[in-house]
């Protein structure tokens, strides 16, 4: 019959009846065989052993990163390549395990201290510090001073009146984060700049009265039986 040939030949990549007697291949697997002539890097046996090295007497990640720097520089590949390599081998930095001293640390400072703070703290990475928080559920918001979506929404400004006052130096930035001193400074120094309409009531009178919100049930029981000064119970029957 046309087509078929009448000795096949088996492929001894795919498995395929379809084989050149040539060189036992299929026209797919044949393809895959060739060089890829848009390929500029080459890895060897050696470079594989170099690589693997570099990771090897990396005690930590920054240590990790100049070997690969050095590596880098004398193979000439990018930085993608070499990582894309040391991921097809199986190789990763060795990890430190957090301490349970470092967790107390961390669960102490987070919120009152910035994640790159607490990774200088602590003598490690930012995203490692991202990454404990995260598994230990563990809320990293700093809750002293107001960011600038926390300012626009308590005094319902936009972000161009925002950076006005910071540039104007109303408002001071610490941390990545608008001061409370300097909040209620810019709040009684400037009450032309805000619109007490717009102002989140409850907020601004906690902040600029410390007493609002605090009276106490029997204050207010004393005050309601304390006899009534004779002047003002004239003033009052008058």
């Amino acid at each position: 019959m046309r087509g078929i040939p009448n000795n096949p030949v088996v492929c001894i990549g795919c498995g395929e009846l379809n084989g050149s007697p040539k060189d036992r291949r299929c026209h797919a697997c044949r393809i895959q065989t060739r060089p890829n002539p848009n390929k500029r890097f080459f890895w060897t046996p050696e470079l594989d052993q170099e690589l693997q090295l570099a990771y090897q007497q990396a005690r930590s990640r920054r240590e990790l990163t100049e070997n690969l720097s050095r590596f880098q520089k004398r193979s000439g590949f990018t930085r993608i390549v070499v990582l894309a390599r040391a991921t097809q081998l199986g190789m990763s930095a060795k990890r430190r395990r957090w301490s349970r001293e470092e967790i107390e640390v961390l669960s102490e400072t987070a919120g009152t201290l910035s994640k790159a703070a607490i990774a200088r703290k602590l003598k490690r990475s930012y995203w490692s510090v991202k990454a404990e928080c995260t598994r230990l559920q563990i809320s990293s918001r700093l809750c002293e001073g107001y960011s600038r979506r926390d300012i626009e929404c308590l005094l319902g400004v936009g972000q161009r009146s925002i950076r006005k006052w910071i540039a104007m130096g109303w408002l001071r930035v610490q941390g990545g984060r608008v001061t409370e001193p300097s909040i209620i400074k810019f709040l009684r120094e400037h009450p032309e700049e805000y619109r007490l309409n717009r102002v989140d009531e409850a907020w601004f009178k906690g902040l600029l009265f410390p007493a609002f919100g605090l009276k106490r049930n029997d204050v207010v029981v004393r005050a309601a039986n304390k006899p009534m000064e004779p002047a003002a119970e004239a003033w009052l029957g008058g």
